[in-house]
């Protein structure tokens, strides 16, 4: 399960911030249950019988299984933000980064030499497209889906291209869905009311933990159970919107300008790049908002651990800690030659675990940090859809808390209409 951990928070204490907010958070709960907060037409993903259409779930389960008895061993996933983030999040905590049965090619970037890069790698080899695009015209995925169709076509011609291509888009209109339906592609369908960073429990992410050998049942049923766990708007019930409430803390009361979300595994760095996305993009609006970034320790102590410990303290850190490794690693240790005999009959997680514990103690009590603690058990199935959805509605309380709506991104278009004119796009 997950534990929400405020100790090593320096400025006050969770029984004071409680005590401070709870009339605040008791009256957005209002605005919630009467449904009139801006933004809750995109909150379709509170809803935990919006996972489990099975008709749906059993579509995509013989999909994948009909490419699976094929031995397909690439998986070409074309997305951007919410369309790629959670997903690659999903299958980096589940099954880990090197030993994989099937190998993902995440097209998420138009960089030519990164695209030429995976295209060359396929080339002739059989591989499988997914294509994720709620119009199917932005641009970053529709460039990259239309080479690695045309690829795909020239390499294995129009049935195959045809059988091993399958569109997550809109349910009705856009291009993407036109083509699909033009060229008989396997569709699945994104809900209207679920907005792209809230949208990995519906096809966009469910598809491909399936072709990963996720247990979708268990991420849903961990989601689930999320969604029950932060049902209250009582603080002292629901950490997730404790959470919140520290974060607002900081930006308002302390004038803190950043968050720093730190994971020690590699295999969870793309939980700190989704959690990127969910709060950045949800809160950052109207000049208001901690500015979201991200750490993967012990490696990043080498890097940037002078500037934490002894730089400008305008950030606070929120590090995310998993008690059981999926391996363990034990150090037998027979002689001193390299000064390691001291850890004898440790393992390595346990190692990993006191520089955790070494790094909050230096940074909350010297660097006067404060620091909190998000702790689950494992990184599996149902521990990802547990904290995916306990991640989320923090974001949504977060935003409220700020007086915004954590639904759109209305400025993610300045970039865009720019980029198009530059393009000369008619």
């Amino acid at each position: 399960m997950l534990k929400f951990i405020t100790n090593s928070c320096l400025s006050t204490s969770e029984v004071k911030l409680i005590k401070k907010y709870k009339k605040q958070v008791f009256s957005i709960g209002e605005g919630i249950k009467k449904n009139y907060l801006p933004g809750l037409e995109m909150a379709g993903w509170t809803d935990p019988t919006n996972f489990f259409d099975n008709s749906e779930l059993n579509k995509m389960i013989k999909k994948a299984n009909s490419w699976k008895k094929e031995k397909i061993k690439n998986v070409v996933l074309i997305g951007i933000g919410g369309s790629y983030l959670g997903i690659r999040a999903a299958i980096e905590m589940c099954n880990g980064i090197v030993d994989q049965k099937i190998n993902f090619y995440y097209l998420h970037n138009m960089a030519s030499s990164y695209v030429y890069e995976i295209m060359k790698k396929i080339n002739k080899s059989k591989f499988v497209i997914v294509v994720i695009s709620k119009s199917g015209t932005t641009l970053e995925p529709a460039i990259c889906f239309n080479l690695l169709r045309n690829l795909m076509l020239k390499n294995f011609k129009a049935k195959y291209t045809n059988d091993h291509i399958v569109a997550i888009t809109d349910a009705n209109s856009g291009c993407l869905h036109d083509l699909a339906i033009k060229n008989n592609w396997t569709r699945f369908v994104i809900p209207n009311n679920i907005g792209g960073r809230f949208s990995t429990l519906t096809p966009v992410g469910i598809f491909p933990m399936i072709l990963a050998d996720i247990n979708i049942r268990e991420v849903l049923k961990g989601a689930t159970q999320a969604l029950a766990d932060t049902k209250s708007f009582n603080l002292s019930e629901n950490s997730a919107f404790l959470y919140a409430v520290y974060r607002y803390y900081f930006y308002t009361e302390k004038k803190k300008k950043i968050e720093n979300f730190i994971v020690y595994d590699p295999s969870l760095q793309f939980i700190g790049e989704q959690w990127k996305q969910i709060f950045g993009e949800s809160e950052g609006k109207n000049n208001k908002a901690l500015y979201p970034t991200t750490s993967l320790f012990t490696t990043d102590l080498h890097s940037i651990g002078q500037y934490l410990q002894e730089g400008n303290k305008n950030f606070v850190e929120t590090t995310l800690w998993v008690n059981k490794p999926k391996h363990e690693v034990n150090l037998k240790i027979k002689d001193n030659v390299d000064k390691l005999k001291y850890l004898d009959g440790w393992n390595l997680n346990d190692v990993n675990k006191m520089a955790f514990k070494g790094t909050i103690s230096a940074h909350s009590t010297k660097g006067k940090i404060d620091n909190l603690i998000i702790e689950i058990d494992k990184s599996d199935a149902y521990h990802y859809g547990y904290l995916f959805m306990w991640l989320s509605k923090a974001a949504m309380m977060s935003g409220y808390l700020l007086k915004i709506n954590p639904f759109n991104q209305p400025g993610v278009e300045a970039y865009k209409k720019n980029m198009f004119s530059l393009l000369n796009k008619k």
